[in-house]
Formats: structure tokens, C-alpha cells, sequence
């Protein structure tokens, strides 16, 4: 099952604990945007070619990170920043219908790299002289951690998402990261089969990094929580 159908009892029981304490629920204008990048993926090793999240396969991403914010500091007109992904293996691969579920053991990394030197080219087949090499030849602003790594996929109509837990923990520009804010990230994004997608690389892939922040807890009063429920 999902861990997100699996996660609504849980969601309820929080959302409803937040209630009787007067803490309110986080709202979208509670997240901050820490990169976006979009990408490719690919299996190495790739146990089955014709399966894709066969179990023991190992899960890698490349592409670029058009957009970075703050606290990271980036020069986009001089620099160009791309992306790597590694470490992951698929643990468990469910089918239900038309989605496949896939579980990866962890942690894996995401890495970013700044590179003034040489353009990012993902060449076809990968591994191969290119890929990943000319995605990661640069300096390294920030790594991190990525865990509870799920890919959901459509068989459908060739689509799908993912999700992780994303904490950072090292590159040049980690000091920029207060170390109250280093993790609590959540990784999320979107896959498509692009028909025009470089041979070898299995989805296209879009996503970000954002932040939930902490949500205030507001002090109140049994009375002033019976007031509420009464207007």
C-alpha cells in the first residue's frame, strides 16, 4: 500500500491532536523552495532491462538545477549547476493494476555541482563517457541524504511520481544552511516517458526540494478552544 493511504489514519489522529492543543494545520505559504531540477533516470546495475525496479537494481538520476534559492548562493549567467543521484536500491517492488509501487533502501544522495568548465552531456546508455562524469566534474555546493525513497508509476499512460526525505549534510556551501534547517526537507517530483529522451535513460523527471517549516504553537485556554468550536 501507498504509504500515503497508509499515513491517513495517522494524518487525522495529528491533525486532530492540533486542534485540541490550538496548533494549526501547515498551509502551503509554510514551505520554502530550496532547488528545482529536472533530469533523467536510469538503472545501474540493471538487473532486468525489461523491467524497470526489478528488486536489486540500483536507482541513479542526472540533469540540471535551473533554479536555486537562498541560502545557497549561485551565479546562473557564469556557472552551470547540475545534479546526481546515487546510492539507492530497489528493496521491494509491488503491483497493484496498472501502478507499480517501488521501495529503495537508503540512504541515497543527492548531489549538486557548480561547473564553469564544461557543459553536462548525457550522452546515450549510461553509464558512458559522459554520464554521469560531465555532471559531476564540478565543485560539490551541497550533498544530501535521501531516504524512505518511493517511485509510484502509471503503466497506464507511462507516468508516475516520487518522494523522499531529503536532509542535507555536506558540500561547500552546507555552513550557508542553519543546522536547525538541515533536515525536514521533502523531495518530491514527477517522471514522464518523453518520446524524445536520450536512449538508454528510462524517464524524464521534474522536481523540488522544499522545506516545511515549523508550524508556532499558539497558546490558548480550554475556554477559548470551546468558543471557537461554538462560532
Amino acid at each position: 500500500m501507498n504509504r500515503w493511504l497508509s499515513a491517513v489514519p495517522k494524518l487525522v489522529a495529528i491533525l486532530t491532536l492540533g486542534v485540541l492543543i490550538g496548533v494549526s494545520a501547515p498551509s502551503a505559504n509554510a514551505q520554502d523552495l530550496l532547488f528545482d531540477y529536472v533530469g533523467y533516470d536510469y538503472e545501474s546495475p540493471d538487473l532486468d532491462t525489461n523491467v524497470f525496479g526489478e528488486v536489486g537494481s540500483g536507482y541513479v538520476g542526472l540533469g540540471f538545477c535551473p533554479v536555486l534559492f537562498a541560502p545557497l548562493v549561485v551565479d546562473t549567467t557564469t556557472y552551470e549547476y547540475t545534479y546526481e543521484i546515487v546510492g539507492l536500491t530497489s528493496m521491494t517492488r509491488s503491483v497493484f493494476g496498472d501502478f507499480v509501487i517501488i521501495d529503495y533502501s537508503g540512504p541515497g544522495y543527492l548531489r549538486i555541482y557548480e561547473d564553469a568548465a564544461t557543459a553536462a552531456d548525457y550522452g546515450i546508455n549510461p553509464p558512458n563517457g559522459t554520464a554521469p562524469a560531465s555532471f559531476t566534474d564540478g565543485t560539490m555546493i551541497l550533498e544530501g541524504e535521501l531516504t524512505a525513497f518511493q517511485i509510484v508509476l502509471n503503466t497506464a499512460n507511462n507516468t508516475g511520481s516520487y518522494e523522499a526525505v531529503f536532509t542535507a549534510v555536506g558540500g561547500s556551501q552546507i555552513g550557508n544552511i542553519p543546522v536547525n534547517q538541515r533536515d525536514g526537507w521533502t523531495f518530491a517530483g514527477l517522471t514522464g516517458n518523453e518520446i524524445n529522451k536520450p536512449e538508454g535513460y528510462d524517464h524524464q523527471v521534474d522536481g523540488q526540494v522544499l522545506l516545511n517549516q515549523p508550524t508556532p504553537v499558539e497558546n490558548t485556554s480550554w475556554s477559548d478552544i470551546k468558543r471557537r468550536f461554538r462560532n
